[in-house]
């Protein structure tokens, strides 16, 4: 964070009382509702039906649907509502409205495509499109059980990426990760990573097969690549350059919106020779379109590179420590 930053809570607005455009938050929950609908497209066609656990607590509600037969949407949306209570009680506000709302519309639509009842509201035509029809899902019965979990994990990636870029969230094992990172527990990484090893294995445990537990972590792999592909690049921390003439604006912007620490780096213009100042964000990858709509908002002129990032350790990252050596 820049040395002798001034008093941002009292110039800048916070992202909850700054104005935003009305077509821009109806574009945002538009975008969350076609990427919680994508998501439950690839758990109803290809994951549930072949008890392909992926993580997370849309995994823990395959399990429990395949066990029990309870309906997989309501699953999700029952395990879903006291993380969110707890995620607003100790993290504050942080999980509002999108979160509520991503992970509602995932479990509805996940019921809804599931039982076939959106498809009694369209004309018969198009029932073996949308595969709506619960009789039509039987063009997927032979699909072998590694293309289940390939093309289920891209679906799912592919939703929850745009999730991400409409600054939402889906609930769950996010919730978890966030606390833990506040109390120290370990990394977001680390959580999520432990988290879904934790139901993968629970699902091969269930079902009485190792099988079940290889193809889950191949879903798991190919969503997570997916996710990242959509939010732009491959590797889970990003740095950002940002050289712009409003400057200032924009790291305040950054520091008070996205909250994360902001370099300002001195440099020169190697043809005006004119001074530039260079800002430098480290970021994760569900932050990286919300940096980039603040430069757009601020200077769509703006010179920017963003670059991948092997390791990032300090505050908000992996925290420092000796390296070990290699036996």
């Amino acid at each position: 964070m820049t040395e002798g930053a001034p008093d941002l809570t009292q110039q800048i607005p916070s992202a909850t009382t700054r104005k935003i455009p009305y077509y821009k938050v109806i574009r945002d929950y538009v975008v969350i509702t076609i990427g919680a609908t994508i998501m439950a497209l690839g758990l109803v066609w290809f994951l549930g039906p072949y008890k392909v656990s992926a993580g997370g607590v849309s995994g823990i509600s395959i399990v429990l649907s395949n066990t029990f037969g309870f309906p997989l949407g309501l699953t999700m949306l029952v395990l879903n509502l006291p993380l969110f209570i707890i995620g607003i009680m100790v993290l504050g506000k942080r999980f509002g409205v999108r979160t509520f709302y991503g992970f509602t519309v995932m479990s509805v639509m996940t019921d809804l495509i599931n039982e076939g009842i959106y498809g009694q509201l369209l004309p018969d035509r198009y029932n073996a499109y949308l595969l709506s029809d619960p009789t039509s899902i039987n063009v997927l019965k032979d699909l072998d059980p590694l293309l289940a979990a390939i093309f289920g994990g891209v679906l799912l990636g592919f939703g929850l990426g745009l999730v991400f870029r409409a600054q939402g969230s889906t609930g769950g094992s996010d919730i978890i990760a966030q606390i833990s990172v506040k109390y120290n527990f370990m990394t977001a990484g680390q959580t999520f990573l432990i988290f879904d090893f934790i139901v993968i294995s629970l699902g091969a445990i269930v079902f009485n097969n190792l099988g079940y537990a290889l193809i889950g972590f191949v879903a798991l792999f190919v969503s997570s690549k997916t996710v990242d592909v959509v939010i732009e690049g491959i590797g889970n921390t990003k740095g950002l350059y940002i050289i712009s003439d409003r400057w200032s604006v924009i790291r305040d912007r950054v520091l008070k919106e996205v909250e994360r620490g902001v370099t300002v780096i001195h440099g020169e213009g190697g043809y005006t020779g004119k001074p530039k100042e260079i800002l430098l964000v480290v970021v994760t990858r569900r932050n990286i379109y919300k940096v980039r709509q603040i430069v757009i908002d601020e200077d769509p002129k703006a010179f920017m590179i963003i670059t991948d990032i092997h390791e990032a350790y300090g505050l908000g990252f992996k925290p420092q420590k000796e390296e070990q050596t290699p036996v």
